[in-house]
């Protein structure tokens, strides 16, 4: 049983969304209250001072179903994780694995790996997040959902962490974005 705490802005909502398909894929039981999980993935935030606040915060929280839970495994995953990988790794050891955000297929073999008690990092993986729907796991209302149509961004302003964290800027082809609005409508949205 997996539950995942979705934290941030609408691209980590469809991360979050893409992870979920990938593990129903895998054949796990997504749980939503984090208590009943044997799994806890924390999808982090770190574009801003009081939003990696909120993600440690919520991760610290999740550790403690280590201990008064079902959780046998906490992974991070996210912004935060893909900006501070290395202090995050030293910094919280109660985490048992990290994935940067160009590795949520990796998901499931992360988890497969602490499992078996194993402290995993996963980044630098080629990105393929932007996929069509039918992987995904709606999390919103049926009526709606968020199409991500590009990634990433090149120019790097001082106030703005985004190309050092999600990388440089690319946009999906016209084609794909198209047939997943038509194979979200097909389902209602």
């Amino acid at each position: 049983k997996v539950g995942i705490i979705p934290l941030g802005c609408s691209k980590n909502r469809v991360d979050t969304e893409i992870m979920l398909g990938y593990l129903q894929e895998r054949g796990y039981q997504i749980v939503n209250r984090p208590e009943k999980a044997d799994v806890l993935i924390v999808n982090t935030c770190g574009f801003i001072g009081p939003a990696k606040e909120e993600s440690i915060e919520a991760i610290l929280e999740m550790a403690n179903y280590k201990k008064t839970g079902n959780c046998k495994v906490l992974l991070v995953t996210g912004c935060l994780s893909e900006r501070y990988r290395d202090d995050m790794f030293k910094e919280l050891p109660e985490v048992d694995g990290f994935l940067g955000v160009n590795n949520y297929r990796e998901i499931g073999n992360v988890i497969e790996e602490t499992l078996n008690g194993k402290r995993v990092t996963c980044f630098d993986l080629p990105n393929d997040n932007i996929i069509v729907s039918e992987r995904r796991v709606l999390t919103t209302p049926s009526y709606t959902a968020y199409i991500k149509i590009a990634e990433g961004g090149d120019n790097c302003c001082t106030y703005c962490i985004i190309p050092k964290i999600r990388g440089p800027y690319y946009s999906r082809p016209m084609e794909s974005i198209l047939e997943e609005a038509s194979d979200l409508a097909n389902k209602g949205v």
